[in-house]
């Protein structure tokens, strides 16, 4: 059978509180962990930059997030915009397979309206892989 994990990229933008982006990230990155996802880390941009002493670089308002099904896909996307109306500033991009869905404080109903044409989309590639 063939393997429908991808992996979504999360950005957070918080222009409100530019300096806590970060501290933001790492507790989403905690509440994504109580999900059935295959992976929930942050990528890394390549080596440290000279004169550091890190291996490779964090990026720390981005993560990248593995998807298993459309079930987790929803999910994952639930629970993005609970967090961002939890906070009620910032935004989050969402990118899977090169479409971006962008998450902000907006009404429910436009999220609503928005996240069930991405998933419904999404969904639709999965049903279209072959068993194998």
């Amino acid at each position: 059978m063939s393997d429908p994990r991808r992996d979504a990229v999360l950005v957070f933008t918080d222009e409100a509180d530019p300096e806590g982006a970060e501290d933001s990230m790492s507790l989403l990155a905690e509440e994504l962990s109580q999900l059935d996802l295959s992976h929930v880390r942050q990528p890394t941009d390549g080596p440290a930059p000279d004169g550091t002493r890190a291996g490779q670089a964090v990026i720390c308002t981005t993560l990248l997030v593995g998807t298993t099904s459309a079930a987790t896909l929803r999910a994952l996307v639930a629970l993005v915009q609970d967090w961002l109306a939890r906070r009620n500033s910032g935004s989050i991009d969402m990118t899977i397979d090169g479409e971006e869905l962008r998450l902000t404080s907006v009404s429910r109903a436009d999220q609503r309206r928005a996240v069930e044409l991405f998933v419904a989309r999404h969904a639709a590639r999965e049903a279209d892989l072959p068993d194998a």
